[in-house]
């Protein structure tokens, strides 16, 4: 099976340069909103090459997939498709036989593309193909603290260096790009996120050897596909773009996170569907929609005493589609269900076992069902048809297992593999009619 990398982030968009640029057409300007950067370029409607499997869902931010084609083929590909729509190739790109990168830009925003071979199952002669759309941020604006010198500035990463040791730096950069408006937006390792809008920047505070064991700040952004809010005390966050899903912890009860989405959605026009949440399993949900019809879902559980929480957003076409898949899913599972009920009573009917019984033909009040039959015989007969009925079986394959055929009443038992039985019992006490039954186990009595 081909498999397609999705990651997310500075380490796969820092890509395009070796040498220290200036971002073309950089120009100061809010972080954008989801609406802005989708009128610029969604990567969800964005041209793929042909047979192309995508990775995964597609998103406004993200586009990742494999395709028939060279690197250099699949990467020029993007490129036309870039540039058809107004965007520029911007200086130090990479282009060779197995790995071709650049850095596109258009009215302040960036995107990235890279090409490189497939691997995996039937990899052969395809490629595989991301772009990461960046956001409008000019990282060389973003706040840093004093006395830090710039290292060097490419279009997707910038980086200072500084006295300051790791930790104080990274106090300050908290305080700074708070005051300036950015929510904290959780951690990775020494990593610190800050979100503004649908622009999530990632600031790395980290010893740098090359420099003396001074401290290194790399800077770089991402456009997220969804806007979800994240409460600044939260203990953990963790946005993934695939999935447009926030994970958080926080120490608040599920009233006051309840709050604080009512009021931080609300502002953006979301509403509740309802005014409880809905208990599902050990969860309390709450599902949010705006005028779009989108769909943002909240779901809380307690963990000890942290409250952990998931936040995912959907729009309706996404949402139709899902529902879709469901009761595609749902329709499959209905017919593999009822294919192997078929086949397993098709198994049964080849290897149900058919016992033919010879009823006596003087035999009176005869009642049948398909594991049972009951006669009446003339006094003094019984016996006698008992042990006909067991001979005839004797030469259909059956097996004596018990006979007690002696006085007024007798009992036989006989089986045939696997497991079927015929028991066989009689009363004849000489003074009213013999009465004579039959049952049987894991088979079926012959028409």
């Amino acid at each position: 099976m081909i498999r397609v990398s999705l990651q997310l982030g500075a380490s796969l968009v820092a890509v395009a340069t070796l040498a220290p640029i200036v971002q073309a057409q950089a120009q100061e300007s809010k972080p954008a909103t989801v609406a802005e950067a989708t009128a610029i370029l969604d990567l969800s409607t964005f041209p793929v090459m042909a047979d192309a499997k995508i990775g995964g869902a597609r998103r406004l931010a993200t586009l990742g997939y494999i395709a028939k084609g060279t690197p250099r083929a699949s990467y020029d590909f993007q490129k036309k498709s870039l540039e058809a729509k107004g965007w520029k190739e911007l200086p130090g790109g990479y282009l060779s036989d197995m790995s071709c990168s650049g850095t596109f830009g258009k009215d302040g925003y960036t995107v990235v593309v890279s090409a490189g071979p497939a691997y995996g199952d039937d990899a052969a002669g395809k490629s595989m193909i991301q772009v990461n759309q960046l956001g409008n941020i000019d990282l060389t604006k973003l706040p840093v603290p004093p006395n830090c010198k710039s290292l060097y500035s490419f279009p997707t990463t910038t980086a200072y260096v500084t006295d300051a040791p790791v930790k104080e730096t990274a106090e300050a950069l908290k305080k700074l790009f708070t005051e300036a408006g950015w929510e904290p937006y959780g951690t990775a390792g020494d990593s610190l996120f800050f979100k503004k809008n649908a622009i999530r920047v990632t600031a790395w505070p980290s010893t740098a050897p090359a420099q003396g064991g001074k401290t290194m700040i790399q800077l770089s952004s991402e456009l997220l596909s969804a806007d979800l809010p994240a409460p600044a005390n939260a203990v953990r966050a963790a946005y993934a773009d695939t999935t447009k899903e926030l994970s958080i912890d926080v120490k608040m009860t599920d009233k006051e996170l309840l709050a604080f989405y009512r009021d931080a959605l609300g502002k953006a026009g979301w509403k509740p569907t309802t005014d409880q949440p809905v208990k599902i399993d050990f969860r309390e949900m709450v599902i949010f929609r705006n005028d779009a019809k989108d769909i943002a879902t909240l779901k809380m559980q307690k963990v000890g005493d942290i409250l952990r929480a998931t936040l995912n957003h959907e729009t309706s076409a996404e949402f139709e589609e899902g529902m879709k898949r469901a009761e595609a899913a749902e329709a499959k599972r209905k017919a593999a269900t009822a294919q192997r009920q078929q086949m397993a009573k098709e198994k049964a009917a080849k290897e149900k076992i058919l016992v033919k019984i010879a009823v006596p033909a003087d035999a009176q009040d005869v009642e049948r069902k398909s594991d049972h039959i009951e006669f009446k015989l003339t006094s003094g007969k019984a016996k006698g048809s008992v042990e006909a009925i067991r001979d005839d079986l004797f030469k259909q394959g059956w097996k004596k297992d018990v006979a007690a055929l002696e006085g007024p009443a007798g009992t036989i038992i006989l089986s045939k593999k696997p497991n079927a039985s015929v028991t066989i019992t009689y009363t004849d006490t000489g003074f009213r009619d013999a009465e004579v039954t039959i049952d049987i186990s894991h088979a079926e009595i012959a028409k």
